[in-house]
Order: structure tokens, then sequence, then C-alpha cells
């Protein structure tokens, strides 16, 4: 299990793409549906924001703070939940904002929660990593064999 895991900067950066790419699509096209907002003007308008946004909170603030505070505490097995729990907070407020300018008011962010922790969960574990991982294993596959070829 452990060599599914990055092993440095550049490998980090190989699974991450994918699997933000995933969790982006994903709960933009869920949330814009929801919010009465899907259409290809507003989903294109927002993707670029909204990729930089979750790409660089999860990349250089989450990840690094829940992998000290897990590795802290021994509770690596709850790292997807953290993770996941703290990106669909601050998303859930960032995101209606970036997409269509609507700024939730209290009662519709605490609505949305919930539905924004369950979703992104299941869609992490089950598809997102899933992609990332095989990502990364297509890369190192095929670094190996550009390796052995010199």
């Amino acid at each position: 299990m452990a060599n599914l895991y990055p092993q440095n900067f550049k490998e980090a950066i190989i699974s991450a793409i994918p699997n933000c790419t995933t969790m982006v699509l994903g709960m933009m096209t869920l949330n814009l549906w929801i919010y009465g907002h899907l259409s290809w003007e507003n989903f294109w308008a927002a993707l670029g924001p909204i990729y930089i946004t979750a790409f660089s909170l999860d990349f250089f603030v989450i990840g690094p703070l829940v992998l000290r505070f897990v590795n802290r505490f021994g509770i690596q097995k709850y790292m997807p939940f953290i993770r996941v729990g703290l990106m669909a907070g601050i998303l859930t407020m960032l995101a209606p904002v970036i997409e269509t300018g609507f700024v939730p008011g209290a009662t519709q962010y605490f609505t949305a929660l919930p539905r924004n922790y369950i979703v992104a969960l299941v869609l992490q574990v089950f598809v997102a990593y899933r992609f990332g991982c095989w990502t990364l294993g297509k890369y190192r596959m095929l670094k190996s064999s550009v390796n052995i070829a010199k």
C-alpha cells in the first residue's frame, strides 16, 4: 500500500492533478445543478478559478496541514475524512461565489455542507483517489520502461 503514495514532489503533482480534476468536475457539476445554474457558460467560466483554488488549497495548505496532524496523533486511517471535511467546509462557501457570484447565507451553507461532505467523500474514496493512483502507476511504469531502455 505504501507504494501507492507519491514518493517525491513530482509524483505528488502527478497524482494530485487527476485527483483534483475528478473532484472539481464532479462537485462543480453537482453544485451548479443543485443551485439551478448548470449551463456551459457557468461551467466553463468557473472551471479555471475553481480548479486553481481547489488545487492550491488542497496541495499547499490542507494537504500538508492534515498530514502533519494525522502523523502527530497516529490517526492516518482518518486522513480522507479530515481532508475532505476541510475541503468541503471551505469550498462550500467559496465555490458558489466563484461560480455564480452567489454568497450563501448561514442556512444555505449548513444545508449544503453535509451534502457536499458526503458526496465529496464518496467521490474521493471511490473515484478520484483511485484515478490518481492509477495515473501515478502509469507514470511509474512509463518511467521504468524509459530507464530500462537507456
